[in-house]
């Protein structure tokens, strides 16, 4: 059998491409995945914050976008945990008010409601936020949510499934071949073809692409999270420290998701180390309890890392490689909340229904040593 689409990797950008791609009028579709389950790997190891405080226009679309599938999962899934309406804070000093001034008029010229709160009344509204200095300020973002990646995985490869989406799990591509009628991927133990292939597997798709003979300007690098279980009854919003990048993500009644540990050189995502560094345990505990005394009685349930996707100019690489190969990938830290409408963008680009040329990954072509920025910044 030739399948008129596969995808591989089912993370929130292959799962929302995959359900974009049978709701699309084709008929045989499938999504291959190298793990037990959905979005195990980059997609689960992420924040999940979901939030219009991005820079460039097209970036905050992307998110406004996907807020609109992640709501279409949560509305058919029974899994209350795809969505929670948290709203960050987003703590400054004195030093770049008038920029987050400018920034706080550009959302509400945006539609998207926001507020400069002073520390007291960040604490007025939150009093577990009770360490913050006097000269702290926030700027409230009310509509900012929490999205479980994994579950809106699910829900999405579910709905695809009931509309005809063949899936693969446990199955690793060894390498990929593009012939003049269609691409033939290669499984362990068998070979499968296709009129046209979509690699998004993140941080994967460089190597998976490589076997056929492309090369894309793809660097992986490494970021860490810290899972606290916290003391009954706390309440946070999402808070997101600009001095020191420190962010942390309510996840249920017991448990506390904070980060900091980006790592900005290249890893190899066959090779690194997926749990923890001892320094970045230490030093997130005491980033947190700065914020909250709260902390103080936390315990570490677990601290892992996993990888983003960067490219030269932090933007994504959605596009053909040949009339047959297309890729998605560049997530740049800031993937999940803008994963399901890029999935969709590579499912349409890719079944030619639209062209997104400024996304090209042939784009640098050539560029292997780029400079690895963050792109979850408070940028203009």
């Amino acid at each position: 059998m030739k399948y008129e689409l596969i995808i591989i990797g089912a993370g929130v950008w292959g799962s929302s491409a995959a359900l974009r791609a049978v709701t699309s009028g084709l008929h045989s579709v499938l999504l291959i995945e190298a793990n037990a389950g959905v979005a195990m790997e980059s997609s689960a190891k992420a924040g999940g914050v979901v939030t219009n405080l991005l820079w460039g226009s097209e970036n905050v679309a992307w998110v406004k976008r996907s807020r609109q599938l992640f709501q279409t999962a949560y509305d058919a899934s029974r899994d209350r945990s795809i969505l929670q309406p948290y709203g960050m804070i987003t703590l400054f000093d004195e030093s770049v008010e008038n920029f987050v001034r400018q920034r706080t008029r550009e959302l509400n010229d945006d539609d998207t409601p926001a507020e400069i709160w002073s520390s007291d009344r960040i604490v007025s509204e939150f009093p577990d936020l009770d360490r913050l200095p006097s000269s702290v300020q926030g700027l409230w973002t009310p509509n900012d949510q929490h999205v479980n990646p994994t579950a809106y995985a699910q829900a999405v490869v579910n709905l695809a499934r009931d509309a005809g989406l063949s899936v693969r799990l446990g199955q690793r591509v060894m390498r990929i071949d593009v012939q003049s009628s269609a691409v033939s991927v290669h499984l362990a133990k068998e070979t499968i073809q296709a009129e046209r292939v979509l690699v998004a597997a993140g941080t994967w798709t460089g190597k998976i692409v490589e076997t056929a003979g492309f090369h894309v300007p793809l660097r992986p690098y490494r970021v860490q999270l810290a899972s606290l279980h916290m003391p009954e009854g706390y309440r946070l919003p999402m808070v997101w420290e600009l001095a020191t990048d420190v962010y942390l993500v309510p996840d249920g009644p017991h448990n506390l998701l904070a980060g900091d540990g980006t790592r900005l050189y290249e890893h190899d995502p066959d090779h690194y180390q997926t749990s923890g560094d001892d320094d970045f345990i230490s030093d997130i505990a005491a980033q947190t309890m700065r914020l909250t005394s709260r902390a103080q009685n936390a315990g570490l349930r677990q601290a892992w890392a996993g990888l983003c996707g960067g490219t030269p100019d932090r933007q994504p690489l959605i596009g053909p490689l040949t009339s047959r190969l297309f890729v998605a990938c560049g997530d740049q830290g800031i993937g999940v909340m803008r994963g399901p409408a890029l999935g969709e963008l590579a499912a349409d680009v890719a079944l030619g229904q639209a062209q997104a040329p400024h996304l090209n990954p042939m784009r640098y072509q050539g560029h292997r040593d780029f400079p690895i920025r963050a792109g979850f910044t408070l940028e203009s």
